[in-house]
């Protein structure tokens, strides 16, 4: 009997030692959506770029925006832009739920491409859907 218990409580402290490792806690990103352009202040190449936050999700952003290209290719064209090579419009912290607005007077070309962007804390990046006008 005595046994049996020792062997019970070494397959226990075995078992409990396994259960201690420590893991990364998964966790929701934001959700964004990218919204349409209004005009800006009449200054040419001005716009005002929207996004919405519709979600703040678990995880930590430590900046977020829009990202745009004027370069599209395929058909039909899209622009892809991703925040590692393209510009950036990069918005003011917090990062709440909701709409957000903000001015740039700095995206010239004939087609421009955007999307919202969110960078983790863990450098990971989340995009909204994206968005074209023509500057023509």
């Amino acid at each position: 009997m005595r046994r049996t218990l020792y062997y019970s409580l070494i397959f226990a402290l075995v078992l409990f030692t396994q259960a201690c490792v420590d893991h990364e806690l998964p966790g929701n990103p934001p959700q964004l959506e990218t919204l349409k352009w209004t005009s800006g202040n009449g200054w040419k190449c001005s716009y005002t770029f929207n996004l919405d936050i519709k979600d703040v999700g678990t995880k930590t952003v430590k900046e977020y925006g829009i990202v745009y290209t004027t370069t599209g290719v395929g058909n039909p064209r899209v622009g892809n832009p991703v925040v590692e090579s393209d510009m950036k419009e990069v918005f003011p912290m917090p990062f709440l739920p909701g709409p957000k607005h903000k001015l740039s007077g700095e995206v010239c070309g004939g087609n421009v491409y955007y999307r919202a962007y969110a960078i983790l804390e863990d450098n990971s990046v989340v995009y909204g859907n994206e968005i074209a006008f023509n500057y023509n």
